[in-house]
């Protein structure tokens, strides 16, 4: 998937704890499984591998990150909180 950049994925965690309270994130070997409400969605890139991953500093395509919040319908947020995500 293409995208204009790449962002640190702990930006990420920090933009669903504003915009969409009570999420859950599994980590499965390539990818994470992000819950919200009813929604599920199933497959978004680990990022960085290793220690980066789990400090949330492995960085992840912009691209991936915007499907993600449309996905979840919370774009006004989600710009607010990730300036770099153009809708």
């Amino acid at each position: 998937m293409s995208g204009s950049g790449v962002i640190p994925i702990g930006d990420v965690w920090i933009m669903l704890n504003v915009c969409a309270p009570g999420y859950t994130a599994q980590d499965h070997t390539h990818y994470w499984t992000v819950r919200w409400q009813a929604k599920t969605y199933p497959r978004l890139p680990l990022g960085g591998h290793g220690k980066r991953r789990r400090t949330g500093r492995a960085e992840i395509e912009l691209g991936h990150v915007r499907r993600l919040v449309r996905f979840l319908a919370i774009e006004t947020c989600a710009q607010e909180q990730i300036p770099q995500l153009k809708f």
